[in-house]
């Protein structure tokens, strides 16, 4: 079997990957939401694999794999490999997780990620307590979470808006007025923020309780001596994870160091990861234990063959795996449930990957009926990652630029 071609289409909010091959087997792998800008690149990729063989993974991965960084350089390295275990494992007439191992685990832990109540208690939840609401109202739906992930501190801005501040009363250092969201967004914050947000986190618990565990997604762009203030205040919470308070999202380096002294003076657990490219930026921070959670992205991470590997290192250092996912889509859901079955007991949950726009469901085939319920994936069985589009209707949401997608 050999690559013949390699295609990319915008299908709503995601940038599918097709890897055509010259026995009729298509594999398929999805890039993060609103990141057309990487779509040019497919076509550099494209020439370096032309004529390999889709099911000798790693031999076409290494074709490829330098030519990646860290997000989001590395996604359509790692949408590529994704979509080459499809095809091995449509090839072989197996499921991916067998390819990878086998699967410990019928059911795969999620958490909300990009999943949205479609009637939530209170579709505007301007306190922590109707914050607290809404996080139990997860829990008590079909799809049921039984952890639910916050933004907060940095992640968005959204919570110094919420609570009433303006940039003085939260930067110390108030920042050049933004050109960019790539711009840095962080610095030293004042007291009354720092303050407000463990009020916040203490108000929201005060209603969630230990009914659903509470995840807060911070940053990047806290200050170490915020970051580990912040941890230790809330110790008396059980909070699931404190993510991405120093690195994180788009920062192309990991400060394994300043990680580490946060870590090991707090019992609050400390998380971050979904940025990094490749099992090599993640050494530092197992072997030195910087972190207690790691959540790669396999879109991100040079795809689940690396995430893999990166779980079994991090479980003999003690270290716990949640992978990041949030926008990843329905193919990028189907590679996590597959990756997370075969993980040891380091794993805890990903990140859940919904369909956006909702008429995805629509337009692919495969899925188990239910899909998600009490918090669970359950594992399926069909061959590759047994998800496949139905061209006709899939092919009603194709832009003009990628009619050929299909073809």
């Amino acid at each position: 079997m050999k690559i013949t071609d390699v295609k990319s289409a915008i299908i709503g909010n995601n940038i599918v990957i097709r890897v055509v091959t010259d026995k009729g087997i298509d594999g398929y792998g999805e890039v993060e939401e609103g990141k057309d800008f990487v779509q040019p690149l497919v076509s550099y990729y494209k020439d370096l694999i032309l004529g390999c063989d889709p099911t000798n993974v790693e031999f076409v991965m290494r074709r490829i794999r330098r030519a990646g960084a860290f997000k989001p350089w590395g996604k359509i390295v790692s949408t590529i490999e994704m979509a080459l275990w499809d095809i091995a494992g449509k090839d072989a007439g197996i499921p991916v997780y067998k390819l990878l191992g086998g699967k410990v685990r019928d059911r795969v832990r999620v958490y909300n990620g990009s999943f949205s109540n479609p009637n939530p208690p209170h579709p505007v939840a301007d306190t922590p307590e109707k914050q607290g609401e809404n996080i139990l109202a997860l829990r008590e739906l079909p799809e049921g979470f039984t952890i639910v992930k916050n933004a907060g501190v940095f992640h968005g801005m959204g919570f110094f808006q919420s609570a009433g501040l303006d940039e003085p009363a939260y930067n110390t250092y108030p920042q050049e007025p933004e050109a960019s969201w790539m711009l840095d967004n962080g610095s030293l914050l004042t007291e009354e923020a720092l303050d407000a947000y463990i009020d916040h986190i203490a108000r929201i618990k005060s209603v969630v309780k230990n009914r659903v565990g509470l995840a807060l997604d911070c940053g990047p762009g806290m200050t170490a001596v915020d970051a580990l203030k912040l941890a230790k205040a809330l110790e008396p919470f059980n909070i699931v994870w404190l993510e991405d308070t120093i690195a994180g999202d788009y920062t192309p380096f990991t400060l394994a160091h300043v990680y580490r002294d946060i870590t090991i003076n707090t019992t609050t657990p400390i998380h971050t990861g979904e940025q990094i490219y490749l099992r090599q930026n993640f050494r530092e921070l197992i072997e030195n234990r910087a972190v207690n959670v790691i959540g790669p992205d396999p879109a991100d991470v040079g795809g689940i063959a690396e995430l893999k590997w990166i779980a079994e290192y991090s479980d003999l250092h003690g270290i716990l795996m949640a992978p990041h996912g949030t926008i990843d889509g329905v193919f990028g859901m189907a590679a996590l449930t597959h990756v997370c079955s075969t993980m040891p007991q380091n794993f805890i949950a990903y990140e859940y990957p919904a369909g956006h726009p909702d008429w995805w469901y629509d337009i692919v085939d495969g899925l188990p009926d239910p899909l998600l319920r009490d918090g669970h994936v359950t594992v399926w069985d069909k061959p590759g990652f047994g998800v496949e589009f139905n061209v006709n209707k899939a092919s009603e949401y194709l832009r003009e630029e990628d009619q050929d997608f299909f073809r």
